[in-house]
């Protein structure tokens, strides 16, 4: 293959990362140990990916990130304009045939160790983009839900410790689960790192409030129209849910074939979720 057609393999020494200002290998990528984020969790994210080596809705994710870091009153000093470019040109600076792009705003040094000064850190990391097998969408995955509150669920803050846990529980529960599904006081909330959506009778309903705004979760809203309604969804009647789906930038849409010991339909992705899932493919690959 030439030369000037090959794709990276990755590798920490060769991947480039922008951390506050340079263009570092990921190898020699640092923060100071005196960061807020390090010493109190404090900072904020947004995740997306490419489609056909373009960043998927990428104004819609930094607008996202500047609204987390308003939530948690951190200092966000970088416009739309400005971080749209810091991440096309780290992404210019690898060469991956579909990427992630993680963007972190740290909190910064600290005199106390406590209290934020604005002066913000800014890292925007890219890497190969690590997708789900084929198979999970073909025939469909677990979920396992907690009963688990989130803080400020519409901040994408770094502070996941909450999930995580949820996490390993979930992963004690079923080995299989793909994710965790938050519930609260009954009612279905989301996933650790999705949105989830229901089916019955052909009608579509997602969690109206308490969520992360997800970008997939909106696009989705889009595609479905007036099929869709938000509003609380009881733990109940996702269990017995025609189809259930989980959406994500990196999980994209995910048939859920299984919720806790409940098997969802007839234990195959539904006939409304094929459907779904060819009108995202052609909203993002064509």
């Amino acid at each position: 293959m030439p030369g000037s057609l090959r794709r990276k393999v990755y590798n920490p020494r060769m991947a480039i990362h922008y951390i506050h200002g340079e263009f570092v290998e990921a190898s020699q990528a640092r923060i100071p140990a005196g960061d807020l984020a390090v010493l109190r969790g404090y900072g904020v994210f947004d995740f997306l990916r490419t489609y056909g080596g373009q960043p998927f809705r990428l104004v819609e994710h930094l607008r996202r990130l500047r609204r987390s870091a308003e939530l948690i009153e951190l200092a966000c000093p970088w416009d739309i304009e400005e971080l749209a470019d810091i991440v096309e040109q780290t992404l210019r600076r690898n060469n991956y045939s579909e990427s992630g792009i993680r963007l972190v705003i740290t909190g910064g040094d600290s005199p106390s160790g406590f209290l934020p000064t604005g002066d913000s850190r800014l890292l925007v990391m890219v890497s190969p983009l690590q997708i789900l097998p084929p198979e999970v969408y073909a025939r469909g995955a677990d979920v396992v839900t907690i009963e688990q509150a989130r803080h400020l669920p519409e901040a994408k803050t770094i502070n996941y410790i909450p999930g995580i846990t949820a996490q390993l529980k979930a992963r004690r529960a079923n080995p299989q689960a793909i994710d965790a599904i938050y519930t609260e006081s009954g009612l279905v909330i989301e996933g650790t790192r999705s949105n989830t959506f229901i089916c019955r009778d052909g009608r579509w309903s997602s969690p109206a409030s308490g969520v992360l705004l997800g970008i997939t979760r909106a696009e989705v809203i889009k595609l479905l129209g007036d099929q869709v309604e938000l509003r609380d969804i009881t733990l109940d009647e996702y269990c017995a849910a025609d189809e259930v789906i989980i959406t994500s930038s990196t999980k994209e849409v995910v048939p859920i074939v299984r919720v806790d010991d409940c098997v969802i339909g007839d234990g195959a992705p539904g006939a409304n979720t094929v459907a779904l899932l060819e009108r995202w493919r052609q909203l993002t690959v064509g």
